[in-house]
């Protein structure tokens, strides 16, 4: 439904919906309950999107790759790539890095976003890198998707460089969980399938953190449903770090 509305432009009634979905027989019972917070409705059908911004507070949308899954300050997994996308005052933004790693990636990272040690080898150092993000978190809400895992790299990387950051974090695992209780996957490639998205460059950084951007507007208008707030004050899926 979002898809078909974003590609009318503007809102229909529910009778053109329906007409549009090739739906026979009266609409209001099968239309009605799907309109969820994302949707407004005063006899037509439109997205909340079109009518009010994510919101005015300063936003970044991270993704790291890794490789591996366990960091360790001692011979652990590393970052390899990092990508944000930044948002504030109605302008956005885009960043991305490959991270020189102390030793090649192994051949299942390889396979899953494509990164080889030819890749890597000549890409900045870490510090290097994390200058550029330390710059870009400063002052930001930071939304990471399963926010654990990217914390669990982010903090001790920014600690090692000599940096820090203290912020809110909003994990849009938790934020689709609320906004879709009956939905037991909550991975970017299911939640990209239930909100009829198209990802690009998955396992990259910086199409992961587009993706998780998509994400966060679609459970963002879910949960706010036409009463819009900033992104700190949306309750569990946030906290302070």
């Amino acid at each position: 439904m979002a898809r078909r509305l974003r590609a009318e432009g503007k809102p229909l009634p529910l009778e053109a919906l329906g007409e549009a979905l090739r739906l026979k027989g009266p609409v209001e019972p099968v239309l009605l309950p799907l309109l969820d917070g994302r949707f407004w409705h005063e006899g037509e059908v439109g997205l909340w999107e079109w009518i009010y911004p994510l919101s005015e507070e300063k936003v970044v949308v991270l993704d790291l790759e890794t490789t591996g899954l366990s960091p360790r300050e001692d011979g652990g997994d590393e970052i390899i790539e990092v990508g944000l996308v930044a948002l504030e005052g109605g302008r956005r933004r885009t960043l991305s890095r490959l991270v020189r790693p102390r030793r090649p990636p192994p051949p299942w990272i390889t396979r899953l976003t494509g990164l080889t040690w030819e890749d890597l080898k000549e890409a900045p150092p870490l510090e290097e890198v994390l200058l550029e993000v330390h710059e870009a978190l400063r002052g930001s809400t930071l939304v990471l998707h399963n926010a654990p895992f990217d914390l669990s790299f982010l903090q001790p990387a920014l600690k090692w460089v000599g940096l820090s950051w203290e912020g809110v974090v909003v994990d849009t695992v938790v934020l689709a969980r609320r906004a879709l209780p009956g939905v037991r996957r909550v991975g970017l490639d299911s939640l990209a399938e239930v909100f009829e998205l198209k990802p690009e460059n998955r396992h990259r950084a910086l199409g992961d953190a587009l993706l998780t951007l998509e994400v966060l507007h679609e459970v963002y208008y879910m949960l706010t449903a036409g009463r819009p707030r900033p992104l700190h004050d949306l309750g569990k899926g946030v906290h302070r770090v």
